[in-house]
């Protein structure tokens, strides 16, 4: 299946790419490989979706930046730093974006009515509300292992704190409001549950899976990123279904 081309729309979108990777290089958002990869995906779910679905990206994008520069230098002098100055790499923007491609495909060849943005919503909550979670909750000394429940070093995979818990709520309560805005839907209030707990579930399942499996090497960090959102995803499908 071919996609439509609608020119108008075409343009407009090529625009605001080209806006948006110049701006992701002034402020550091990714290094040159990450930008492009954010393009392609960018692209993409403009495509397949429309472009609530980019405006979506955006505000998770934003939003994660905000948390990595926050208290920055704090965290370059404990070494708990995105890359050289929090920029996102390749493998982040191809880990994190990989089920949302996956979503938004499925929602342009699945002719029926099925509520991918809702999914595809969910799995991006989860990973603002992880990456707020590992932002904040780094700068914090009071870290407890998730399965354990024992103290342990800040910063390490699968450490939760009260700080960072919090953040996480956060994130993922953001992309569910901007769901609700986005979507303009009048029956909000369903939807909206689904997306914040759907987030903040992946987020908690992030963390146990870096502390059974990141910690021994048995996975890496953007395979835990996947399967979180792939699970927060899943989440969704009983209420929507």
């Amino acid at each position: 299946m071919l996609l439509a081309f609608n020119f108008y729309y075409t343009i407009e979108v090529i625009i605001i790419l080209a806006i948006l990777f110049i701006l992701s290089q002034i402020f550091k958002l990714f290094d040159i490989k990450g930008a492009i990869g954010a393009v392609i995906i960018g692209a993409i779910v403009s495509f397949t979706g429309n472009l609530n679905w980019l405006i979506l990206l955006i505000i998770f994008a934003f939003v994660s930046h905000l948390a990595t520069k926050y208290k920055f230098e704090e965290k370059l002098k404990r070494r708990q730093q995105e890359g050289t100055r929090g920029e996102r790499r390749i493998s982040n923007v191809a880990y994190g974006g990989a089920i949302g491609v996956v979503i938004a495909i499925f929602n342009y060849i699945i002719p029926y009515n099925v509520p991918f943005f809702v999914m595809f919503a969910a799995a991006f909550a989860a990973i603002t509300s992880d990456t707020l979670g590992s932002e904040i909750g780094v700068l914090y000394e009071k870290t407890y292992l998730i399965t354990t429940l024992k103290r342990v070093e800040t910063g390490i995979n699968g450490g939760v704190s009260v700080q960072g818990t919090f953040a996480a709520l956060f994130g993922s309560l953001t992309i569910a409001l901007s769901y609700v805005i986005l979507s303009g839907a009048v029956n909000w209030v369903e939807p909206f549950a689904i997306i914040l707990v759907a987030g903040f579930l992946g987020s908690n399942v992030d963390s146990l899976l870096g502390a059974l499996f990141e910690n021994k090497g048995e996975m890496t960090k953007g395979q835990v990123n996947l399967a979180s959102s792939v699970v927060a995803v899943l989440f969704t499908l009983p209420f929507l279904l």
